[in-house]
């Protein structure tokens, strides 16, 4: 012990006398460390840390799974069907996201919330912090209006109140009683879910609509393939019920894997990412180690005269490195712990459980892992270099300073991982900003300047008949319009480029379904007659809504041209008919197609702007629709003035989800932009850690071959000559690790193929230019050690 103590000692007053060195390697560990750690947090959270319900892996959310694939949620139907017939399910619930309007403290606000059934919380297995959960007698028709409180909304909406339980609040203009406060870890539909109300599913009279997830805890040894069987049982009898498509099944998906979502390759990527950062400020270190202890060769040299053996020396070299490590891993939790809240910050609403992303005894011991890894990898090598009889050969009479082939093979060998590397990392971060470049060229359907969008809400209990719901909207849009610097106001279900409330399946005329085969399913909008209009969506042929379409006139439909183009391709959609459902919904009525407009994107900037269908809100009539405000001004400068427009018809009703157009496309790339920003500044952190080593190699060998440099230059070589000579061996490095880089570019860029839009992985001009930036850099580094070779005096 006393011998350990001795070397730390001794590594830190060594450490000391070169504050430079010190400096320089603290911070490339620190960052590789903290980048690392601060990416793990993240996974650890997201991907690897168990969800917060007792037994998780039992948690399945339950679905339909049509014959083409596509999944679609529950009716009411299904359900109860399920419910009653699923005895190899603990519990099955159900439950969709929605939005309800809160008044009666102070300005009316919108609460993000859900419908459940009654077992929804006895799936997850939880306990209430206050009262109670809903329960099967809860969710009958009739029921009365309960509700499940988050801890947030009890403390910073209702102040605390200790006497919650049985306390009404006004939720959509009816009295609802408070059951319960939920705990914190109670994340479904989604995080930020306030309120939980019971649903009440009676009797249908057919299969639809669709809008419920289902969510089944599975019984004890009860296995997603032993639950096959009965589900497919059910699946026929509801078929055999209310007829349909015979290729729909159920499809159970782990809770987990249903969270994570399309996340997980993505930080994956990132995590891979940030370990090759690692290991290029690994092999720098080993590189400045590498140098710095051929500096030391002479002190070595007397250590070893005295009589150190050549396993105390490497104990002392080990030291030095574990001392480095050490300092540098603290030094990078550090950085870790703000990079992670950082992190979480710029991408709170892109990533799944944002909540449980922080540090914990997982992360810890991951960051000494990689701290103790790190240390071993660049302080091996130094402390084995050497042989016990040269030791001393720095001592003898006449003996240059030099350095053997082996140290600077591997010195030269470091350089080449740390291109190769970070060329790996420069191709992925460039592949990354021309998919978000495509993403963000492509046309998406509509004109986003100057318009503002807003969500209006109606409760049932002030507008209870569809007139009242109609004559709001339609009193509301004159309103609008009068207001200064307002150009069009519109309104409709749902917005460009992502905000799409609800799709369904439809049937073209003289279509003849074959017995197994579904409908084909597309977004539906109800729209006002000016929402084309005010969102700049053109019109190709026929008409748009106006006054002729009313309830009781003839049924309409405007179509998009994608959907014209695949069904219709004589050319003649327009007066042609078209129904809602497929073969489950026989008695549906016709609807005659009286317009066609362009392609708008409602499932996100890079799904295709497929088929798409608008009904004239005057004959399908929506409580919850987006107004959309076309403006001559500033958009965000009127919003206040459209407060006070809606204000004036109705000074209870929440005027939600303001937005401008801009802001929607913005936000419909927020994903792959935090992807890209990540992974740009892990390339740029790469490339400059690689201009690092190949600057310090450079200059490091022309330090050893300054005597050869004056010997050529006494014998008649040119200063040009001279200066070639350094480039021409810094490019053969540099040669080796772009061919290296492109090899393990190509094989990561495939892997990576799922985040990439309008890019090949091969994408030869992305390979070129990182290639030619990395070449260029290299070159630059050595640079000045090629002047100073070039200036050698022959004397």
């Amino acid at each position: 012990m006393s011998d350990v103590r001795g070397d730390i000692r001794f590594a830190w007053r060594s450490l000391r006398r070169e504050p430079g060195f010190l400096a320089v390697v603290l911070a490339t560990i620190a960052l590789g460390v903290g980048t690392t750690t601060a990416m793990f947090t993240v996974v650890n959270g997201v991907l690897l840390r168990p969800l917060a319900y007792p037994n998780p892996a039992a948690l399945n959310l339950l679905e339909i799974r049509g014959g083409d694939g596509g999944r679609y949620p529950l009716p009411d139907a299904d359900f109860l069907a399920l419910r009653a017939a699923s005895p190899q399910f603990e519990h099955t619930a159900v439950f969709t996201g929605t939005s309800f309007s809160f008044t009666g403290s102070g300005t009316p606000e919108i609460i993000r919330g859900a419908w459940v059934s009654g077992e929804f919380f006895a799936a997850l297995g939880l306990q209430p912090d206050r009262g109670r959960f809903l329960t099967n007698q809860d969710d009958t028709p009739g029921a009365p209006d309960l509700i499940v409180v988050s801890r947030r909304f009890w403390t910073q909406k209702l102040g605390g109140d200790p006497s919650i339980v049985g306390r009404t609040i006004r939720l959509d203009d009816r009295a609802c009683t408070v059951i319960g406060v939920a705990p914190p870890e109670v994340t479904l539909p989604e995080s930020d879910v306030d309120i939980w109300r019971n649903l009440a599913a009676g009797p249908p009279s057919r299969r639809g609509p669709f809008y419920l997830t289902g969510l089944v805890r599975l019984g004890p040894g009860t296995t997603i393939a032993s639950a096959r069987t009965p589900l497919d049982q059910v699946a026929r009898a509801l078929v055999r019920q209310y007829g349909g498509p015979a290729d729909w099944r159920f499809e159970l998906r782990p809770l987990a894997e249903a969270t994570v979502g399309d996340a997980r390759t993505p930080l994956y990527l990132l995590m891979g990412a940030v370990s090759l950062l690692l290991l290029i400020a690994v092999a720098n270190v080993a590189n400045l180690i590498l140098a710095r202890a051929s500096s030391r060769q002479r002190e070595l040299a007397v250590r070893a005269a005295l009589g150190a053996s050549r396993g105390r020396i490497a104990a002392q070299l080990l030291t030095e490195a574990a001392l480095i490590g050490a300092v540098g891993g603290a030094i990078g939790l550090a950085i870790a712990t703000w990079l992670t809240r950082a992190i979480v910050a710029l991408a709170e609403r892109d990533i799944p459980r944002p909540a449980d992303v922080h540090m914990d005894v997982t992360v810890l011991l991951f960051a000494a892992g990689v701290s103790a890894v790190a240390t071993l990898l660049f302080g091996v090598a130094p402390a084995l270099h050497g042989h016990g009889d040269r030791l001393a050969d720095p001592l003898r009479e006449g003996a240059r300073a030099g350095t053997g082939r082996a140290r600077r093979r591997l010195q030269r060998t470091f350089v080449v991982v740390e291109i190769a590397l970070a060329l790996v990392l420069s191709v992925g971060a460039g592949l990354l900003v021309r998919s978000l470049l495509r993403l963000q060229q492509v046309d998406p359907g509509f004109h986003a300047r100057q318009v503002v969008t807003f969500r209006l809400d109606l409760p049932t209990a002030r507008y209870p008949e569809d007139p009242s719901v109609f004559n709001f909207f339609e009193r509301l849009v004159p309103v609008l319009e009068a207001v200064p610097g307002v150009r069009s106001a519109a309104y409709g279900l749902s917005l460009p480029p992502d905000q799409l409330m609800m799709t369904d399946n439809f049937t073209v005329e003289g279509k003849v379904f074959a017995p197994n085969e579904s409908a084909p399913v597309a977004p539906l909008v109800m729209v006002s007659g000016g929402y084309f209009r005010t969102l700049g969506v053109p019109l190709l042929g026929g008409r748009v809504f106006d006054q002729r379409d009313r309830t009781d006139s003839e049924k309409v439909v405007v179509i998009s041209r994608s959907l014209a183009d695949r069904y219709y391709p004589n050319g003649d959609a327009i007066g042609r008919q078209l129904k809602l459902g497929g073969p489950e919904r026989p008695k549906g009525p016709w609807m005659r197609i009286v317009g066609i407009v362009g392609d708008v994107r409602f499932d996100g900037l890079a799904a295709d702007a497929g088929p798409a269908f608008y009904i004239p809100f005057s004959q399908v009539i929506w409580r919850s629709e987006y107004f959309v405000v076309q403006t001559a001004v500033d958009p965000a400068s009127i919003v206040p003035a459209l407060r006070k427009a809606v204000w004036s018809l109705d000074p209870n009703l929440p005027v939600a989800r303001v937005r401008t157009a801009d802001q929607l496309l913005s936000a419909a790339t927020a994903a792959p932009r935090f992807r890209t920003l990540v992974l740009a500044g892990f390339g740029a952190l790469g490339l400059l850690l690689a201009i690092v080593g190949v600057y310090g190699v450079m200059s490091y060998a022309v330090s050893l071959r300054m005597h050869e440099m004056g010997v050529r230059s006494a014998l008649g070589a040119r200063r040009g000559d001279l200066f070639r000579l350094v480039l021409a061996d810094a490019g053969m490095l540099t040669a080796i690790g772009i061919c290296l880089g492109l090899a393990g570019a190509w094989w990561g860029a495939r892997a990576a193929r799922s985040v990439l839009f309008g890019v090949a992985p091969d994408d030869p001009v992305t390979l070129a230019i990182a290639a030619a930036v990395l070449i260029a850099t290299a070159l630059l580094a050595s640079w000045i050690p090629a002047r100073r070779a070039a200036r050698v005096s022959p004397l």
